[in-house]
């Protein structure tokens, strides 16, 4: 978790569900029929993984053992940004995690890749302030009966004629920029110290700042030290206008894991259940918080160098880059009134990049790289179809009739509790079959 990071993320997956499960026609792709394959056939994936926290969570799927369960041997490693693009297209690795900003601006010279499953919502950039100095948060001021917009603008005011230290990172200056126009000050209304992001943390240390906005690394430095937050990128992104034309949005990113479009339709059975392994760690981060951040800041530390601890782990999860469940993802990706619409999320980072005229060709819609709204719908589905079929199980007398289809039966109630709605619906509809 480096600030480059910052710096390229801005520049910066029918027989589909099985036989049982044909696409509608509203679907934007189809997927080519690649048969029910066994559980037991285990493959193969070539998995490459960014060193920040928001993007080598896979660890703690791959130390549990959850991708062998549903069939997948994850051949994970680090990589770096410079990577992604080209380790996909030469096949060097099938799936790679990734911001999908990375692939809208490399969209002229790669347009096989989609970015298929989310897991994380960065909103890791926040103005920082000297504590036990009287400064309130904008959820202070909101407490107070603020409406949102004054609260905003009372938090940034709180920076006049005040030592406010920020790096000179292209990333970071959107966030600034939206921050002080909400708040209605300009640059002669403090007094700016322009740094490199770790000395921006020395000066508000040595208290010659009393306000600082960085990258990841420093906020979370100066949070675990107890600077106070009072105003994130979350904040402004949820008073976004619901529309891919709101610069607001483009702070957040919804990231995930991506591959190439080829892939995603010849093993589109390995993307649903890569895809249900995201979303089981996106559950256990909740369930058993202590232990999958024993697990992630552990790897995190050895991929780095850098030691991370549950204490640093705490602050990722709880404001740099909250995880999202499968069931809270729903939003995302059916509320088209919601800010945080994955539409417009992607959209207006999309916008950025052609605002900035970056594009040779005809540029990309969020529709040419997105296809996470097509596999959690696809999930959507087959989670309803593996209900239907279990009643119809439990209504006939072949469980009781026969060990072995209990057996099936069992296991496929444990995929679905899994979030590997495929595997669930295939063995049921599997169990039916023989039924007849």
């Amino acid at each position: 978790m480096k600030t480059n990071y910052n710096r390229v993320v801005q520049l910066v997956f029918v027989i589909t569900a099985v036989v049982l499960f044909a696409l509608t026609s509203c679907n934007k792709r189809q997927s080519s029929n690649t048969g029910t394959k066994d559980l037991e056939q285990i493959k193969t994936v070539k998995f490459g993984m960014l060193p920040y926290a928001d993007h080598c969570y896979a660890i703690i799927g791959a130390e549990q053992g959850w991708f062998k369960e549903v069939g997948i041997d994850l051949q994970y490693e680090p990589i770096k940004v410079e990577e992604i693009v080209p380790s996909l297209k030469n096949h060097t690795r099938d799936v790679v995690s990734c911001p999908p900003g990375i692939l809208f601006s490399s969209y002229d010279n790669a347009t096989n890749l989609c970015s298929f499953v989310f897991g994380d919502l960065f909103q890791g950039y926040a103005l920082m302030a000297q504590p036990n100095a009287g400064y309130k948060s904008y959820a202070d001021f909101v407490k107070e009966g603020l409406n949102p917009d004054e609260a905003i603008a009372a938090t940034v005011g709180q920076l006049k004629s005040k030592v406010f230290a920020y790096p000179a990172e292209t990333a970071i200056k959107p966030f600034i920029d939206l921050m002080l126009q909400r708040g209605k000050l300009t640059p002669e209304d403090f007094r700016p110290l322009v740094l490199d992001d770790p000395l921006t943390v020395n000066a508000m240390r040595n208290k010659q700042a009393d306000f600082q906005v960085g990258g990841v690394p420093s906020r979370i430095t100066l949070q675990k030290e107890g600077f106070t937050p009072l105003l994130s990128s979350i904040d402004i992104a949820k008073l976004a206008r619901p529309s891919a034309d709101s610069p607001e949005l483009a702070s957040v990113m919804q990231n995930g894991w991506a591959t190439t479009k080829d892939f995603f339709q010849n093993e589109h059975a390995s993307i649903l259940r890569l895809a249900s392994v995201n979303y089981r760690i996106m559950k256990f981060m909740q369930a058993d918080r202590k232990k999958a951040l024993q697990i992630h800041m552990a790897y995190l530390s050895r991929i780095t160098g850098q030691q991370f601890t549950e204490a640093d782990g705490e602050i990722i999860y709880d404001d740099l880059d909250p995880f999202v469940t499968f069931e809270n993802q729903k939003p995302w990706f059916h509320s088209d009134d919601n800010p945080l619409f994955y539409k417009y999320v992607n959209g207006s980072i999309l916008k950025s990049f052609v605002d900035q005229r970056i594009y040779k060709n005809k540029p990309p819609t969020v529709e040419d790289v997105i296809f996470a709204d097509d596999v959690y719908n696809e999930l959507e589905k087959l989670q309803v179809e593996s209900k239907d079929l279990f009643a119809k199980i439990e209504q006939s007398n072949i469980i009781q009739l026969n060990q072995s289809v209990k057996e099936q039966y069992d296991r496929a109630k444990h995929f679905y509790e899994i979030y590997d709605f495929y595997d669930s619906a295939r063995l049921a509809k599997d169990i039916l079959e023989r039924s007849k």
